[in-house]
């Protein structure tokens, strides 16, 4: 591995251990008192750049930053009151739905764009979609979005999903399972894809294309009771990630400066990546899409109506 890849991937390795960031609040006892939960990764830079920023204190929110586990491990806290928003993928947010907990969609934050890569071995054979018949490929979850976007494209290139063996594996394990031969393809999002880049291996194209091009990925959720009882501060802090997002927006520059501050992600890692699609607003056109898709793959049991889910 090379010098600058041996540095990404210790950066992107760090990721699930990393904290830190939160903020003590404006002491603005006028303002909405908010607990965000957010992981911390680049794509959540949206919540830090609008407290550091002061985005949320101009639109009248105090807001606590509280950094959680990743995906799925986010909505217990949610659900549970030790926060009162939080960032999580939103086939996780769908799946606690269907599960009956009282999931409410706030706001949007990230769409799947370059920053999400499908990779093979060089010399692997592999140059296309299709040309993963018969071959493994790594997702982080089974029940994610990752499986709905594979899937998606498998059926694009004239196969059938079962075309393909789908393994799930942890993000940062991913590398070392493709180097070794242990599965054909692997899905990285950044920044585990400049890491693969720098390895050598090979991005023979991006997931989030053709039929699911444009799907939103992670987003900002609270509960029904939550929604219900604070509609202000739901609107101030919709209001405030997008104005956040518009800020971030191929703002390479503020990115290396900010995301160094709250994660082990390095600012020269920054300069590698591809840089995300930030999305403030819910699409809830193609978050239908997401649900329907989500229920053709079997990953829901039920037909899901995007548009009752969102907080008014």
């Amino acid at each position: 591995m090379t010098t600058v890849g041996a540095v990404l991937t210790t950066a992107a390795l760090a990721l699930s251990a990393c904290g830190g960031g939160a903020s003590a609040g404006s002491g603005d006892e006028s303002a909405e008192q908010l607990q965000l939960g957010y992981f911390p990764l680049v794509h959540t830079s949206t919540a830090v750049n609008a407290d550091e920023s002061g985005i949320f204190a101009d639109n009248g929110l105090d807001v606590e930053l509280v950094p959680t586990q990743g995906g799925a491990a986010a909505i217990p806290a949610l659900v549970s009151g030790s926060v009162d928003l939080t960032y999580t993928n939103y086939t996780s947010a769908l799946l606690a739905v269907e599960q009956g907990l009282p999931i409410r969609l706030v706001a949007g934050n990230d769409v799947g764009k370059a920053d999400h890569g499908i990779f093979v071995a060089k010399d692997s054979g592999i140059g296309t979609v299709a040309d993963l018949k018969g071959k493994t490929f790594a997702v982080n979850n089974l029940q994610n979005i990752g499986t709905v976007a594979i899937n998606s494209l498998l059926e694009e290139a004239g196969m059938q999903t079962s075309d393909v063996k789908l393994v799930e594996m942890p993000y940062p394990d991913m590398q070392a399972a493709l180097e070794r031969g242990a599965v054909d393809a692997i899905w990285q999002v950044e920044p585990f894809q400049a890491s693969a880049t720098a390895a050598g291996l090979v991005k023979i194209g991006d997931l989030f294309t053709g039929p699911v091009a444009d799907m939103p990925v992670g987003g900002w959720i609270t509960t029904e009771k939550f929604a219900q009882e604070n509609p202000e501060a739901i609107a101030a802090f919709q209001e405030s990630i997008s104005a956040s997002a518009e800020d971030l927006q191929g703002n390479r520059e503020r990115l290396g400066e900010l995301v160094p501050t709250f994660t082990k992600v390095t600012a020269d890692v920054v300069e590698a990546i591809e840089m995300p699609r930030f999305q403030g607003e819910l699409d809830t056109q193609q978050l239908q899409k997401t649900a329907d898709l989500m229920f053709e793959y079997k990953i829901i049991d039920s037909e899901l109506d995007i548009a009752s889910l969102v907080a008014e």
